[in-house]
């Protein structure tokens, strides 16, 4: 319990410290001193560990093709529940904070509920990873490398090898990825919510869909607006909302970290259909602007570029963005 509560010590320090300029150099100071140094002990314990038996078997887990996910999505109206890296670490309570997020007990045994369910309504996905990566950027490799050498072991007790899942990087489509037709995956999300009523759940700042065009086949958006950061603690309230919609008449697309992944499967197990759409956003800004690495979107919380921008949306832009909002869950 006192290590628990030092690492959310450590998580609301670190928090503070990405609001200010002097916080972000401490940061700096702290990866190139600390972080980095670890990160290529933990690559030479992946290159010395990736033959044994623990990924012979990851390797043989099962996977829906992309095509058949977004089938399961547009014309069986599945929810999609996604895990990565950081639901892992949530998971075992030792994460370090992405989007701001505390460890918990109830996170961790809600997320491990989710990972171990068999709702059949929901898809349950997590990252294709466990192979070769073909197609993938050499940094994104190496970062999979660098997560496989501490939770290899840990993924596999709690995958089920007889089960077939969805890729959770379905949403990453564009920074990083070789192996894709980046035009073909934005059409086919936007498939999945041609002519129906979008209803988002975000955090403050998030703004999916905002500036862009990826939501303007939707018939129309709505927003329910919560915490950009530790947002699991307004869990009920973000629950409560979302049900006074109609169950068969919206589509719930959520980003909101580890929230997302738990608020889509208890959405899912009561009628809905919700989808944790993760960076998808993000990734879109991205492929609009050619950027070949995270930067951060104008006007909009990048949690992979140091959090909210410090440009404002245009005017116009913002005016459209604050009439789509329905309900603030803080």
């Amino acid at each position: 319990m006192k290590l628990q509560m030092n690492k959310n010590g450590l998580i609301r320090i670190k928090t503070k410290f990405q609001k200010n300029m002097l916080g972000k150099m401490i940061i700096k100071i702290y990866h190139c001193c600390i972080a980095i140094p670890r990160s290529k002990m933990l690559l030479l314990k992946y290159y010395l560990i990736r033959n044994n038996e623990t990924f012979k078997s990851l390797a043989k887990i099962e996977f829906y093709k992309d095509s058949e996910l977004f089938d399961l999505m547009i014309n069986e109206r599945k929810s999609v529940c996604r895990f990565g890296d950081g639901e892992i670490a949530w998971i075992y309570r030792d994460s370090r904070g992405y989007f701001g997020q505390e460890n918990s007990k109830e996170l961790s045994e809600r997320l491990k509920q989710v990972l171990l369910s068999d709702c059949k309504d929901a898809v349950v996905c997590v990252p294709n990873f466990f192979g070769n990566m073909k197609g993938y950027a050499k940094s994104r490799i190496k970062n999979r490398n660098i997560h496989l050498s501490q939770y290899a072991d840990r993924w596999l007790k709690l995958l089920n090898l007889s089960k077939r899942y969805g890729d959770a990087l379905i949403t990453r489509v564009y920074n990083g990825r070789f192996n894709v037709e980046y035009e073909y995956m934005f059409s086919m999300w936007k498939k999945v919510w041609d002519k129906k009523l979008v209803v988002m759940i975000e955090g403050a700042g998030t703004r999916f869909g905002v500036g862009n065009d990826l939501l303007s086949n939707a018939a129309n958006v709505e927003r329910i607006v919560g915490p950009s950061e530790n947002a699991f603690g307004c869990y009920n309230k973000l629950i409560e909302t979302a049900r006074l919609y109609p169950k068969h008449d919206v589509l719930f697309l959520i980003a909101m970290g580890p929230t997302a992944t738990i608020l889509a499967y208890d959405l899912a197990s009561e009628g809905y259909q919700a989808i944790d759409i993760g960076h998808l956003d993000i990734e879109y800004e991205w492929f609009l602007h050619h950027s070949d690495h995270a930067v951060s979107v104008k006007g909009k919380y990048v949690n992979e570029a140091g959090g909210m921008s410090s440009c404002d949306l245009d005017v116009e832009i913002e005016k459209k963005y604050n009439s789509e909002i329905r309900y603030r869950c803080v």
